[in-house]
């Protein structure tokens, strides 16, 4: 049975397995214990972010994180930043349960949509997103990363 719940305190060390295995999924390098103890307080402190844990029974099985962000028309959205599923949980319901949980919190807060985006070349995204009938919106995303952000600052003037 896959329950969805708000990360706590109590989920971290689910939350931090979970965010590893994530970051290696991507091959991303890991993160320096650091900067994952300032993840973990922003996530329980509430500012900025939250973080949506699945658990397949026991075992925890993926998160999304979010954040409410406007203008979203003339009201508030819930923009979903990532969604991931532990390997060992692909094709159990996980996904869909962590979209139907972020849909009721979106309902909760009043919003008038929910966005996510996925990279261009992620196509088991894609085609999860397009088999459960998910409407996709034509955008371009622009990126700096933080070692840019001095360059780019100085060419804005």
């Amino acid at each position: 049975m896959i329950r969805t719940q708000p990360f706590t305190e109590k989920g971290r060390d689910d939350f931090l397995a979970l965010y590893r295995d994530c970051l290696r999924h991507y091959g991303i390098a890991p993160a320096t214990p650091e900067e994952e103890e300032r993840i973990l307080s922003l996530l329980a402190s509430g500012r900025h972010m939250s973080c949506l844990m699945a658990y397949d029974g026991t075992q925890p099985a993926g998160f999304a994180t979010w954040a409410l962000t406007f203008p979203a028309g003339a009201g508030i959205a819930l923009y979903m930043k990532e969604i991931f599923v532990a390997e060992a949980a692909r094709g159990r319901g996980v996904g869909r349960a962590l979209l139907a949980g972020l849909v009721s919190i979106a309902e909760q807060e009043g919003c008038t949509r929910f966005d996510w985006q996925t990279d261009g070349d992620n196509l088991a995204a894609q085609t999860f997103y397009a088999a459960i009938g998910a409407p996709g919106k034509d955008k371009r995303s622009f990126r700096v990363m933080a070692a840019d952000f001095s360059a780019f600052r100085a060419r804005l003037g």
